[in-house]
């Protein structure tokens, strides 16, 4: 499998505390499947012009020290962007990384809003040769509040311009109910693309997925094994994105509306 979103680099945020503790999140990783590791520090609102080189450096250390253990791991560089009209000129100016510095920036929303003009900002990225994953949507307060934004959202744009990740810790309800049930409704509606841990540590809020993907293949059959797999190794190494499911409205009436429709219409309206 392949993480996106981590929080394993020592000393850079809210994550890991020392490299003891990265290199202990790393084993966990490892035990529980994982061969690749994006990982992905809050750049912040104003990252400093030597923020991006102090990262590489990081993994650099980190990937020296897991290959001298000899655990099965690449760790490869990454941030986690908040969104803000400044992007494509941080971007521009050398401040930020994608990640594994290919097409596609990690964003994030503040926690309670889903900010005006956030498809202004895909578009301007979209011109510049960029894709954005929008991350752990489901722990938002607005889209707990109104899941049916991120189909709105969604619509607006290709799959190459656009991606959805939610968290592990969110499908196994250790997030919250609110953030579980979000998690479900998302999934079932084709809504999300990509399932990582943002973990922060090695245990709490730690770096596993496996017990995430049993609760979403109940949810979404083979599909979810395409969320820890083939999507990941797209986005990461650059390949070409797999096709990808359709992404359907939240809202139970027009769920309803459909079934009706389906009823009523005769055989030559349906082939239609």
């Amino acid at each position: 499998m392949i993480d996106i979103h981590n929080h394993l680099l020592p000393g850079f945020d809210d994550g890991s505390r020392d490299m003891p503790e990265s290199l202990a999140m790393c084993r966990v990783a490892v035990q529980d499947g994982i061969r690749a590791i994006v990982a992905t520090p809050h750049s912040g609102e104003d990252p400093g012009p030597d923020t991006r080189e102090r990262v590489l450096a990081a993994v650099a250390n980190v990937n020296r020290r897991i290959a001298d253990k000899g655990m099965p791991l690449e760790v490869l560089p990454g941030m986690e962007v908040p969104v803000s009209p400044e992007i494509p000129e941080l971007l521009a100016d050398g401040r930020l990384l994608t990640l594994n510095r290919g097409r596609y920036l990690l964003v994030e929303f503040h926690p309670t809003q889903a900010p005006a003009g956030f498809e202004n900002l895909v578009k301007r990225l979209r011109n510049t040769g960029h894709g954005v994953i929008l991350g752990h949507v489901e722990k938002n307060l607005a889209i707990q509040n109104n899941p049916d934004y991120i189909f709105r959202v969604l619509r607006e744009f290709t799959d190459q311009e656009l991606l959805i990740q939610i968290s592990a810790d969110s499908l196994t309800g250790v997030a919250g109910a609110a953030a579980l049930n979000t998690a479900t409704l998302l999934l079932r509606n084709g809504l999300a693309h990509m399932i990582a841990s943002d973990a922060h540590a090695p245990f709490l809020r730690g770096p596993r997925l496996s017990e995430a993907i049993i609760v979403a293949t109940s949810l979404v059959g083979p599909n979810a094994r395409r969320m820890v797999w083939d999507i990941p190794y797209a986005v990461v190494y650059g390949s070409a994105l797999p096709v990808l499911w359709e992404a359907r409205t939240t809202r139970r009436w027009w769920h309803s509306f459909r079934r009706v429709v389906r009823r009523v219409a005769g055989p030559r309206d349906r082939e239609r």
